[in-house]
């Protein structure tokens, strides 16, 4: 009878399904992912650097220990992350073999850089400022590690050093462009483009938001008086 309850709990687990047809799972699994989703969003935005290393020429500049400890740290904290997931959906394996992008990405961790873009869904929701400025910040940063590999040994480059870059990266993302660090090299110039067009869309949210919040001010300013008129026409 035991055998029988056993065997039937396995099979619905193994079947258990959403109204959609998505997979059920248990509540803690729904808790976990829905705490360390975001995270994993951010470590992966974080590590777009290490993509463009391999074509940065990271050999000359000595960057290789540097590449591959991050390569496996990353590696390390998606397995166990997988191996928690796994768990926790009380399908073991079979969640695993069902989920090839998470197992791809602990070999292979830049992949899960594309489903860190589920930020972007977020970014441009109203009272998401602070979650757009940390993705910016996170952008920013990866932006003056890829130019100083690009630039670092570049004929000419005077973007030689990493302090350079990170100067380079603020001046040019806050829109300010005073002049005295340019790159030269093919891959830099196309990461300041990129980044100058992070800058421009970063000011106009943060422009966006503050007239918002001037305008919910005003509003409700009116509101108020308009209130104690009518309970006083109401007395």
């Amino acid at each position: 009878m035991s055998m029988s309850t056993t065997s039937n709990n396995a099979a619905n687990a193994k079947t258990a399904t959403n109204e959609d047809g998505s997979p059920s799972f248990p509540p803690e699994f729904d808790v976990y992912v829905a705490r360390t989703q975001s995270w994993l969003d951010f470590l992966a935005l974080s590590t777009i650097w290490l993509v463009l290393n391999i074509f940065t020429g990271q050999q000359q500049i000595g960057l290789i220990p540097i590449w591959l400890a991050c390569r496996i740290a990353i590696s390390v904290i998606y397995l166990v992350d997988l191996i928690i997931r796994s768990k926790l959906s009380r399908r073991g394996f079979r969640y695993a073999i069902s989920r090839p992008d998470l197992m791809v990405a602990v070999i292979f961790p830049p992949i899960r850089i594309f489903a860190s873009m589920r930020l972007l869904r977020k970014l441009f929701s109203r009272g998401n400022l602070a979650l757009f400025m940390s993705v910016a910040l996170i952008l920013m940063l990866n932006a003056a590690i890829v130019v100083w590999e690009f630039e670092s040994r570049a004929p000419g480059a005077n973007i030689t050093t990493l302090g350079n870059a990170l100067w380079w990266s603020v001046v040019t993302v806050t829109t300010v462009g005073y002049g005295d660090y340019t790159p030269v090299t093919l891959g830099g110039r196309l990461t300041a483009v990129a980044l100058l067009l992070l800058g421009l869309v970063s000011l106009a949210v943060l422009t966006a938001q503050i007239a918002s919040n001037f305008l919910e001010q005003g509003q409700s300013g009116q509101a108020d008086p308009d209130a104690q008129r009518s309970a006083s026409e109401s007395n």
